[in-house]
């Protein structure tokens, strides 16, 4: 606390923050334009969903293991430098996407660029504010950090509406070339650190990358050959650590069973969030609503604005609800919101509207709960490593949900004869077929939850309370 405190005396913590802040703000805007706009690429190329996830899913890959690296090199190399070159690969990716936007696999390579620039700036606010912010300050500095995640959010997917449908999509790639106006603040208000000799766990980084892109490819073309693939790999990873003992994460993670059961929960339920609002939606209200991508984007600010509220408050529910019962109660609703689109497919775009206020706000009551029971078992000097590799999953889980929802999509003939009752069209009862598949993945964690760690915890406080 003593060296905080140091630090913020040198450094004028409050000017910095709003400059950091911005630039992660605008990289989340950048990265959400891409995410809805999946119908206009299906048209635009020609090619199926599954495809066309695939500008989304690496890339958001690329910034799960993008922060894992420059939470590494923070060590070494000062954060304003490496912002500085995060927002060079941001601004090449961009240029060189929109110059090659009519070949689509050069399109997703630009976007590995792009979001190897992008995975800087979350992960480096806060390893700023870590650094640097008085121990009372950085609560106020995180609560900053997911509001304006929400905030980013809505901004992102308004954009990605709106530019498709008014202008041409390539054009989003202009977009993220206004961060370079932030380069001389970063490079004028942050400290020149000193340098350290810190060695990046390149091989670790190399493995995880090959397990979760395994994992993506057998989810969009289930090959037992990937799976093969996927499970070799999960090996060599799980080998590797144990050997290596200054590898990015250890063994001993894997040996706290409570920080991976919940790592397990955390992935399941997080892939429901990109499987549901930000890939299925958008296929679902273009293509049986008949509605543009910028109406799309539209419902999605009252979500998003709650969501930003709900986040705010999660400090004070936190004072009513003890974490597990905020997961329990999380989930529930987001069951239940995941619930109405599949019961209520076809009836009005207001369930949508409802259904996504009530998905997101879910989520943001869900963050904190779950992060804090992840961690409440790992030693204080290790939470740093659990927060990355914990975010690292998150991300991946995301790609992870994009491509099993665009597999689905593809399929166009997926329709559960119980759920006839529900819409007599055929088209919306693929989607409602879809839509009822990713509620049973949410159901999936929750009882998960409840087997591996509830129970457990139960258990523990019942044993407290008898002492």
């Amino acid at each position: 606390m003593n060296s905080s405190i140091e630090k913020q005396s040198i450094v004028n913590v409050s000017k910095i923050v709003p400059v950091i802040l911005t630039l992660m703000i605008f990289s989340l805007v950048i990265d959400n334009s891409f995410k809805i706009i999946s119908p206009d690429l299906v048209k635009y190329f020609g090619v199926s969903a599954s495809t066309v996830s695939w500008q989304v899913t690496l890339a958001g890959l690329v910034i799960g293991i993008g922060a894992v690296v420059y939470s590494s090199l923070s060590d070494s190399i000062s954060v304003r430098n490496l912002l500085a070159a995060g927002i060079i690969l941001i601004c090449i990716g961009s240029l060189l996407g929109y110059i090659t936007h009519t070949n689509y696999w050069l399109v997703v390579f630009s976007r590995i660029i792009q979001a190897a620039g992008l995975g800087a700036t979350e992960t480096l606010y806060l390893i700023f504010i870590a650094k640097y912010a008085s121990a009372e300050d950085q609560k106020k500095y995180m609560g900053f950090s997911t509001s304006s995640y929400q905030l980013a959010t809505v901004i992102g997917i308004l954009a990605g509406g709106f530019v498709s449908t008014y202008l041409q999509w390539q054009n989003l790639f202009l977009i993220p070339l206004l961060s370079i106006v932030l380069l001389p603040f970063i490079l004028k208000y942050l400290p020149k650190e000193e340098r350290k000799k810190n060695n990046v766990d390149f091989i670790g980084l190399i493995l995880i990358a090959t397990v979760s892109t395994s994992i993506m490819l057998y989810m969009s073309y289930f090959n037992w050959g990937i799976f093969v693939l996927f499970v070799a790999s999960v090996i060599a990873f799980l080998v590797y650590i144990s050997k290596k003992k200054n590898a990015f994460i250890t063994i001993e993670f894997f040996k706290n069973k409570q920080f991976l059961f919940v790592l397990v929960v955390a992935f399941i339920i997080y892939s429901t969030y990109a499987a549901y609002a930000l890939n299925t939606l958008s296929f679902l209200l273009t293509t049986l609503y008949d509605i543009k991508l910028d109406t799309v984007s539209l419902m999605f600010i009252p979500a998003c604005l709650l969501a930003a509220f709900v986040g705010a408050l999660s400090g004070k529910i936190g004072k009513y609800l003890s974490s597990k019962q905020g997961v329990y109660l999380a989930i529930s609703l987001i069951i239940i919101s995941i619930l109405m689109g599949a019961f209520f497919v076809d009836t009005s775009i207001t369930v949508f509207v409802i259904s996504l206020i009530l998905f997101s706000c879910s989520f943001a009551l869900l963050y904190a709960p779950l992060i804090d029971t992840s961690i409440k078992n790992v030693p204080t000097e290790k939470s740093g490593t659990a927060l990355g590799f914990y975010n690292l999953c998150i991300n991946i889980a995301m790609s992870a949900g994009f491509t099993y929802s665009a597999f689905l999509i593809d399929k166009k003939d997926l329709q559960f004869s119980f759920l006839r009752f529900v819409t007599k069209d055929a088209t919306a009862l693929n989607y409602s077929s879809i839509i009822m598949i990713i509620a049973a993945i949410a159901v999936l964690a929750i009882v998960l939850f409840w087997a591996l760690v509830g129970r457990k915890l139960e258990n523990n406080n019942q044993r407290k309370n008898a002492a």
